[in-house]
């Protein structure tokens, strides 16, 4: 934890500092073959990488940017598998000897704890195109052992026409407002969420990322959770969250929520049968496939009265990472130079991700919630993602308290008391 905190306290000065490039190189202009890969023109040789990740949305997506490399490169067969149970997949893949050649890794604690089955990137030479807010979440013992693919945040997703149908002239920056703001919408006869609790990640990790992150130092307060020296309670906005969380399901599908699955949510919410929806930029390729002439923006969900504390969560949501015992390291490389310098095409326009490279651009083909992202980084109005400092699986299990506490079996002094008791279970000395 120690190491840990360590690297967060660097993040202000390593967000300072230009990344080097390993001596001074960058990657080829017109070349994306490395000098060890086994895939040249002329080989014969057959080389077959798994890739696992999670991001279940651009599943299609991934798949034919696989599909494309393959082209290129007729050696080389990309097995890839995208899951949105990751974690259990990942763990039974390497206990199992089906270890993938390429899979993600989350920002600090994830990270971290893999990054003894992880090969050294440092001196890739895309690494030198990194965005400095991407480094310190894949560093670990000063080895860089990722490649970022996006910058991501998160907050409500909003429906301007119904807003504009209940009379809603601008998003809220405070509790208040946004209760306020729900009973225009009942007013107008529109429901305001369909939530989708059923994922634990949405209610578990997202939602309940934010009283943590609007701590005055996110990484201190985590340790003192670790050490025994602070309780859940103690978290300043922790009232705040149950407050938001109640009108989710007071102005929604109430303890139903916990059966509500992801694709039901973004549906409901891009069929206009909902107001809002409480998610990220990631969902913009789901909702326009849907309803490609929604007017729809996003906004920050503020947790008490004061405005200036109102600001979006904004961080990595996964960096490729490699399997170092892989037998095809080289070709695995091979393949991330390909994607840095095919990055605009895939990770930008093809799977509408904010880059998370200095030489790619964010264009006005990634939507609203990419410009109303931008803006508040922009006005630097945002928060860490405090959920990449809890204990691994932790998040997972917050969420099965958090859910029972929506689908009214406990109240809401129980689900703290449960949540307590998993941090206890990480206490260390």
């Amino acid at each position: 934890m120690k190491k840990l905190l360590f690297t967060i306290s660097a993040t202000l000065l390593l967000l300072n500092l230009v990344v080097g490039c390993a001596g001074g190189h960058e990657a080829p202009k017109n070349a994306a073959v490395s000098p060890n890969s086994t895939a040249k023109a002329g080989s014969r040789e057959k080389v077959t990488l798994k890739l696992l990740q999670f991001k279940a949305e651009i599943s299609d997506k991934v798949k034919a940017m696989a599909d494309d490399y393959m082209k290129q490169y007729p050696n080389v067969v990309i097995e890839t598998h995208v899951t949105m149970d990751y974690d259990t997949i990942l763990i039974a893949r390497f206990a199992s000897k089906d270890e993938p050649d390429i899979f993600m890794g989350k920002a600090f604690t994830h990270i971290t704890a893999w990054s003894g089955r992880l090969a050294d990137l440092s001196g890739e030479p895309w690494m030198c195109k990194v965005s400095p807010v991407a480094v310190p979440g894949m560093t670990v013992g000063g080895k860089k052992l990722g490649f970022p693919i996006a910058i991501e945040g998160y907050g409500f997703i909003y429906n301007k026409d119904l807003f504009a149908k209940a009379g809603i002239e601008k998003v809220p920056t405070t509790l208040t407002e946004f209760k306020q703001l729900n009973e225009k919408l009942k007013a107008s006869g529109i429901p305001s969420f369909t939530e989708g609790y059923k994922e634990w990640w949405i209610l578990g990790q997202h939602l309940f990322n934010l009283p943590f992150a609007m701590e005055k130092d996110p990484a201190v307060s985590t340790e003192k959770l670790i050490h025994g020296q602070m309780k859940v309670s103690d978290i300043a906005n922790m009232n705040g969250f149950f407050d938001v969380l109640d009108m989710t399901m007071k102005y929604g599908k109430g303890a139903e929520s916990v059966g509500v699955s992801y694709d039901n949510q973004v549906s409901d919410f891009s069929t206009g049968k909902t107001a809002m929806m409480q998610q990220g930029v990631w969902t913009i390729d789901s909702i326009m496939k849907i309803n490609p002439n929604i007017k729809m923006g996003m906004f920050a969900i503020p947790l008490n009265d004061n405005a200036a504390e109102t600001k979006m969560p904004v961080g990595v949501p996964g960096y490729y990472v490699l399997n170092k015992n892989s037998k095809h390291l080289d070709e695995a490389k091979n393949f991330l130079i390909w994607l840095h310098q095919n990055g605009q095409k895939y990770l930008v326009d093809s799977f509408k991700l904010i880059p998370a490279f200095t030489d790619m651009k964010t264009t006005s083909d990634l939507g609203p919630l990419a410009a109303d992202l931008t803006a508040y980084v922009e006005k630097n109005q945002t928060l860490p993602w405090a959920h990449t400092l809890w204990p691994s699986g932790a998040n997972q299990e917050f969420a099965k308290a958090l859910q029972k506490y929506v689908s009214g079996q406990i109240k809401k002094e129980q689900a703290l008391n449960e949540v307590q008791k998993i941090w206890n279970t990480h206490l260390t000395n």
